[in-house]
């Protein structure tokens, strides 16, 4: 007997850690967040899309991003072969008691110009005030959900097809996530 493994769900989670003096600036990416919203620099116009509260921050990337982009291709490289092209960067402010939307961030009309990957990063977020929600299904029963705990610097990186959320538990402050 053989076996083939024919679909996975991986999640890859974890902490950037980098070498002293070398931290992620992460009031700058929270700066390009708010200045985007400032400037309604939303992915879409249509207020009834959930992408309305996804602030584009295409024109605004900074070096800090540009750290935590490179962290995660660096580590995709050298741990599973794979090489990722950022494509899409947008910043989410929540505030109190607010969560996001359950969705994807999957344009299904148009897959060819789609990322495989959506990566999430803690920019200013109260610790242990905030889960990541990921539906999956193993194949046997749909909506099954796996819940991350997301804190500052914390990165989250799973297949782009699947429906995820942000989800307060307890909050005093507004969350950034890019």
């Amino acid at each position: 007997m053989e076996k083939k493994v024919l679909s996975e769900v991986a999640v890859y989670y974890g902490e950037v850690k980098r070498p002293k003096g070398y931290e992620i600036n992460r009031p700058e990416i929270k700066a390009n967040i708010l200045q985007a919203q400032l400037e309604n620099r939303t992915i879409s116009d249509s207020e009834f899309s959930y992408r309305f509260f996804d602030y584009s921050l295409k024109d605004l990337f900074s070096k800090p991003m540009g750290h935590v982009h490179e962290y995660m291709q660096e580590y995709f490289k050298l741990k599973h072969g794979r090489t990722l092209l950022p494509v899409l960067s947008f910043g989410n402010i929540l505030q109190h008691r607010e969560q996001s939307f359950s969705r994807k961030c999957l344009d299904e009309t148009c897959l060819k110009n789609e990322p495989d990957y959506i990566m999430i990063y803690g920019v200013d977020v109260s610790k242990d005030s905030t889960n990541v929600v990921i539906e999956y299904d193993d194949n046997r029963r749909n909506d099954k959900t796996w819940h991350v705990p997301l804190n500052n610097n914390g990165l989250l990186c799973f297949l782009q097809h699947k429906d995820f959320l942000l989800q307060e538990m307890f909050i005093i402050h507004l969350m950034f996530f890019y």
